[in-house]
């Protein structure tokens, strides 16, 4: 081959971008190529759409779950900020306060939660360092509490350390341990709204593990706030402050609505005197207590109270 042909064919539009062969002097090229285009748009537009429907159609379910009792009275009992793991959480009393749950008939579970401490967003290195629990032993441990709990529990929602676990690896690892132990049990990563059924009688609620809106005089005041603008539930259920485990009754419109905080059994909080925090009270979990005949909710600061009362009703009726 002379130098004016060699220059040619170098200089020439190339064969191979076609994927045609050039002989000896080049490869062939078979496949995808830089200049094609790779989205296909119909296919994306119909991922969109069936996308949008499995998301509506949960949140149509969402807007009308419901937990049911035929008859009363009954009360649910809500325990959060179990911290399990930390050193400075009561163990023994969170697992008392699950046996007692377990064992008062016409009793049930709310779990609402920060159940582990879960140390495992990047910027809490420090913190996990100091830990004297392994992360396994904290799950561990959540196992257990939930095994006691189990056969009482209806409702579980998942507080901002669970949540560190879905942020980082994209897996709801809560949702799959409470799976596990009671699949049948409501479930909502952040928000769960739902009626409250007894007898004939029923009660809009709306639990989370944090609500928006704080106040120094009212531990209760995000979830007022947000009746005030939403006006969508009675009872509003919440944790995450460590302050007090409180029930309160507020005007609802015209109705008496409660707003419950559950305390935190992690009883020697470093995070907390560093901070300067409000001493907390004696109370972690918290209930209510629904009765069909008054068709009224009394709330309880005190589970041993209500299992008592509620003991002694449903002894009185039967």
């Amino acid at each position: 081959m002379g130098l004016a042909e060699r220059l040619r064919r170098l200089f020439a539009p190339s064969e191979v971008s076609a994927g045609r062969s050039q002989g000896d002097d080049g490869p062939v090229v078979d496949g995808i190529k830089a200049a094609e285009e790779q989205g296909d748009e119909d296919a994306a537009y119909e991922r969109a759409v069936l996308a949008f429907m499995r998301t509506q159609e949960l949140e149509e379910r969402r807007a009308t779950q419901v937990i049911g009792f035929e008859s009363g009275p009954v009360a649910l009992a809500f325990l959060g900020d179990q911290h399990l793991g930390d050193a400075g959480t009561d163990v023994e009393w969170c697992m008392k306060d699950a046996q007692l749950v377990r064992d008062t008939p016409g009793m049930w579970a709310a779990i609402l939660g920060d159940t582990v401490n879960n140390f495992v967003w990047p910027s809490l290195l420090p913190v996990r360092l100091i830990a004297e629990a392994p992360i396994p032993d904290e799950w561990a441990l959540a196992r257990r509490f939930l095994r006691v709990l189990g056969p009482k529990l209806v409702l579980s929602v998942g507080g901002n350390h669970e949540g560190w676990t879905k942020r980082l690896a994209g897996i709801d690892y809560w949702r799959e341990v409470v799976a596990s132990v009671r699949p049948e049990c409501i479930y909502d990563a952040d928000d769960a709204r739902l009626d409250v059924r007894v007898g004939s009688r029923s009660w809009r609620m709306r639990v989370r593990h944090k609500w928006r809106g704080s106040s120094i005089y009212n531990p209760s005041h995000g979830i007022e706030r947000a009746f005030k603008w939403d006006q969508d539930f009675e009872i509003g259920v919440g944790g995450h402050t460590h302050a007090s485990g409180v029930v309160r009754s507020f005007n609802a419109a015209g109705s008496t609505g409660w707003a419950a905080m559950v305390g935190s059994y992690k009883r020697v909080d470093e995070f907390a005197r560093r901070g300067g925090f409000a001493k907390a009270n004696g109370s972690a979990a918290v209930a209510l207590l629904f009765d069909e005949v008054s068709g009224r909710a009394v709330g309880f600061d005190d589970l041993g109270l209500c299992a008592r009362v509620l003991t002694a009703m449903r002894s009185e009726e039967g």
